[in-house]
């Protein structure tokens, strides 16, 4: 006897636009299920599993838990508004270095800073060898991906930062009445509850903000959509006059590469555009990213977790 038997699905290869530049993006949903994704236009084919955000994986020898969280954004400069995904990885380990004898901290403007344990456990203002790091001592341990998905809460939201620069004063001068941002409850997040995220977003649903988008080559010739993922841009910036590039895109790019000295990313400081390469991915990734269907890094990227200090 047999019963309940059904044609085959084939996966498809599928061509996805890929974008390059600085462009204005406003947060459409977190983490879409698959209902979600065919609303935005994504091709999900019948009877396709819901969309995985939680993985374990391997990391020195443990298993380790990593949620993704993902934004759907419409990129409002293109005159057809594409809408791209934003990956974060989270966990609710603490950055630390390999031995644990240094951890990264954040406060509650979203500033980090790495210190010894002796200077955490003591509540210190970690000391570099150029003299004491830029936080506030209310400071606490920050979890692995929190101080990226801050930063861009901060960006997004436009919360009222702690310092601006004054060309006056040619420096860094206080605000007044500086906002603060931290996760109420950041294990919910990482079990998948993203129903914080998503009220925080729905603040300011109208709001944009600027992201280095990159397209990123491993060493089989395919390529996969990829962004700057610490930096972002309040969306009252201009492109320079006289080169029609973003000089602060410029810095951040500096910055990048000089983190990532191996990377096989492509940036462009200029307003974004299409992505003139076509480039073949598989549908069931639904999305062009660095990560595969089964929320494994491409084999040329970069652990999200290798942030460490040397």
């Amino acid at each position: 006897m047999i019963e309940n038997y059904n044609e085959s699905k084939t996966t498809e290869a599928v061509e996805y636009k890929k974008y390059i530049g600085v462009g204005s993006v406003n947060v459409l949903c977190v983490n879409p299920n698959n209902a979600k994704l065919a609303m935005y236009g994504w091709n999900v084919p019948d009877g396709a599993d819901e969309p995985q955000y939680i993985f374990v994986r391997e990391r020195d020898g443990k298993p380790t838990t990593s949620t993704k969280i993902r934004l759907l954004v419409q990129l409002q400069d293109l005159e057809d508004k594409p809408i791209v995904p934003l990956d974060f990885w989270i966990s609710n380990e603490v950055s630390q270095n390999a031995d644990g004898t240094k951890g990264k901290v954040i406060d509650s403007f979203g500033r980090t800073a790495w210190g010894t344990r002796e200077e955490i456990k003591a509540h210190q203002i970690p000391r570099y060898k150029n003299g004491e790091a830029n936080i506030s001592s209310d400071y606490r341990m920050c979890h692995r991906g929190e101080d990226k998905l801050v930063t861009f809460i901060f960006k997004y939201l436009n919360i009222t930062p702690l310092q601006v620069y004054s060309q006056t004063a040619n420096g860094y001068v206080d605000t007044k009445n500086p906002g603060k941002f931290a996760f109420d409850n950041w294990q919910k997040l990482c079990d998948g509850d993203v129903s914080e995220l998503e009220g925080y977003l729905r603040l300011q649903p109208k709001n944009q903000v600027k992201v280095v988008f990159g397209v990123r080559t491993n060493d089989e010739n395919k390529t996969y959509q990829t962004f700057i993922d610490d930096k972002f841009i309040g969306n009252n910036s201009k492109p320079d006059k006289n080169t029609g590039e973003y000089n602060i895109a410029k810095n951040i790019m500096q910055k990048y590469f000089e983190s990532h000295p191996n990377s096989t990313d492509t940036f462009s400081a200029a307003p974004v555009k299409e992505w003139t390469q076509t480039a073949t991915v598989d549908i069931k990734d639904n999305s062009g990213s660095m990560f595969d269907d089964d929320g494994n890094f491409a084999a040329d990227s970069k652990d999200p977790w290798d942030d460490l200090p040397l």
